[in-house]
């Protein structure tokens, strides 16, 4: 994202924020040659970045509305196709209102560059001096799942790292798929996908070529949940009274208050007890619901990744069973339950994104219904010791 240097009329300026309000119209700004208000690098740019969210509203219409993908479920009476539809809006909206207001402040910020697969989303190494363990290593970051060995051998490594955000995404969409029966296109992704990576084997082990993707942070999990973090402090910090912070700011100081976090975290459960049972039974589902009485170890975090886990499987079946919810959602949570094996054995102070977050919730809204049952005794107490008073006859 660039901030131009010359002076831009107020015009040319309007001109711009108006590609992004003419939905499937400002396209022809793009044929225009005469008017130097609009035939100019400024409005070209941003001309293209509308028409490429315009062209996201159009193929979400199509897939989740015109085709109904997903529209045979619902998740307390709301359709799962209605659901995807308006969080993808509502996400394009924000990108709209977000480059508007680049716009407004003479900023060109080229979402096409991103399709750039030559210089953004692949990087072609000709001359890849590594050992066949190295490619085997390489190799198993391709396979659904088994990734996760890679990841915890391999978290410095950033061809490995790219490849497993590709993994991930790929094995997530192609579950849904399967998990809501459409058989057809899972498999036609399955089979795209298989090619490309036998494709890609076959230049690493006969012509030493290494085909990598570069895809950006925001397919990353962790990056991701730290962006909706963010997002939501960014709103709160907006419509409060304290001083406005930008969104990089607020990322940089939630990445800074983890990190210190995890240090301090970490002394702490270092000091504590080792843990006699076999780790693999702390993201064993239901099995684990016997670290109930081993919560004080070292693997305390763990313990509750694992329980929550197991309590989200309970409360999925007992809602897949009262409101018919298909159960073939739990399969989902294999890729939590998965980062076991890095996480346990890695890194003690892991708090699982989205799972420790709903043992916090509990945690607080059980110390909610404590202090208003604290306050219930008391003021029945009050009254007791009120009526026990003698009353004085004058």
């Amino acid at each position: 994202m660039t901030e131009l240097n010359q002076n831009i009329s107020d015009k040319t300026i309007w001109n711009a924020i108006s590609a992004y309000l003419m939905i499937f119209i400002s396209w022809l700004f793009l044929f225009n040659k005469s008017n130097p208000e609009i035939n100019n690098s400024f409005v070209k740019n941003h001309t293209k970045t509308a028409m490429l969210i315009h062209l996201w509203f159009l193929i979400t219409y199509i897939i989740f509305i015109s085709n109904w993908i997903f529209a045979s479920y619902n998740v307390m009476w709301f359709w799962i196709n209605n659901i995807i539809t308006d969080v993808i809006y509502i996400w394009l909206l924000f990108l709209l209102a977000n480059w508007i207001y680049k716009a407004k402040n003479k900023q060109i910020f080229n979402i096409w560059n991103w399709l750039n697969i030559s210089n953004q989303l692949l990087d072609i190494d000709w001359d890849w001096k590594i050992s066949e363990k190295e490619k085997i290593t390489i190799l198993l970051s391709y396979i659904p799942l088994i990734w996760f060995i890679d990841f915890a051998k391999n978290k410095t490594n950033l061809v490995i790292q790219n490849w497993i955000r590709l993994n991930i995404l790929i094995s997530i969409i192609i579950s849904l798929l399967l998990i809501f029966w459409y058989i057809n296109l899972a498999t036609f992704f399955s089979l795209i996908y298989i090619i490309f990576v036998t494709f890609i084997w076959i230049n690493l082990f006969t012509r030493n070529e290494l085909i990598s993707i570069n895809l950006p942070n925001i397919f990353s999990p962790s990056n991701l949940y730290i962006n909706c973090i963010t997002l939501q402090k960014y709103i709160k910090n907006y419509f409060s009274n304290e001083q406005f912070k930008s969104f990089e700011l607020i990322t940089k100081e939630i990445k800074e208050s983890n990190i210190n976090e995890d240090i301090n975290n970490k002394a702490i459960l270092e000091s504590k007890k080792e843990l006699k049972l076999p780790k693999f039974l702390i993201y064993t589902p239901f099995l684990n619901l016997i670290f109930l009485f081993y919560k004080n170890t070292k693997y305390s975090f763990h313990i509750i990744n694992g329980l929550i886990i197991t309590l989200t499987i309970i409360l999925l079946l007992l809602i897949s069973i009262l409101w018919y919810i298909n159960i073939n959602l739990i399969l989902l949570l294999l890729f939590p339950i998965f980062f076991w094996i890095w996480y346990v054995n890695n890194k003690l102070e892991y708090k699982m994104p989205v799972i420790f977050d709903i043992y916090l919730l509990i945690i607080k809204i059980f110390s909610i219904f404590s202090f208003w049952s604290k306050k219930l005794k008391e003021k029945k107490q009050e009254e007791k010791n009120i009526s026990l008073k003698p009353k004085i006859n004058n």
